[in-house]
């Protein structure tokens, strides 16, 4: 089988190669319906970047979860594998940032809210977990099938970072940074 790897499954670059072209023809469908929505490859690791996903229904729910106060907001849904994989980061950058001022919000879609509390306790993780209460456009849902969406809120309620993938407490540092120093 061409482009396989050991045992006939698809090697690692196949599948981030697959995920990328997955993604730049949501994009394409994205620009035609809804205007400027862009998604950036990343070069390194297995995730994908976001450059701009402002015009989300996604980034209006975290505008709302920041509640006035500059805030890292971060949807994710319990069926997504980056999203698990980012649970532990996501609990020791909380501790982090509220001594930096920031507040960190953690949003799920309302369908899977028990779910996600049942996850967060069979792993011990204590995180402050709110449910989407708005419905999520399409886009939205498709990126929250496979990557957890992190937005910077500023003071202002307004989107001005956002990252996708796994995230890491160096990248979610970075968002908080900007959301407090707008």
């Amino acid at each position: 089988m061409a482009g396989a790897g050991p045992g006939g499954f698809p090697r690692d670059d196949d599948k981030l190669a697959a995920r990328l072209a997955r993604l730049a023809r949501l994009a394409r469908l994205a620009r035609h319906a809804r205007g400027a929505f862009v998604l950036v490859a990343a070069l390194a690791g297995t995730a994908f970047a976001a450059s701009d996903l402002a015009d989300l229904g996604a980034a209006r729910s975290a505008a709302r979860a920041a509640d006035g106060q500059p805030a890292v907001v971060v949807l994710w849904t319990p069926g997504c594998l980056a999203c698990r994989k980012s649970l532990a980061e996501l609990e020791r950058f909380t501790a982090i940032a509220a001594q930096d001022g920031v507040a960190v919000r953690t949003l799920v879609p309302a369908a899977q809210h028990a779910d996600a509390r049942r996850l967060l306790a069979e792993r011990g993780i204590s995180l402050h977990l709110a449910a989407a209460d708005d419905q999520l456009d399409t886009t939205s849902q498709r990126l929250l099938l496979d990557n957890a969406l992190a937005y910077a809120i500023d003071r202002e309620g307004r989107v001005v970072a956002t990252r996708g993938g796994l995230l890491a407490v160096r990248v979610l540092e970075g968002l908080a940074h900007v959301a407090k120093s707008q």
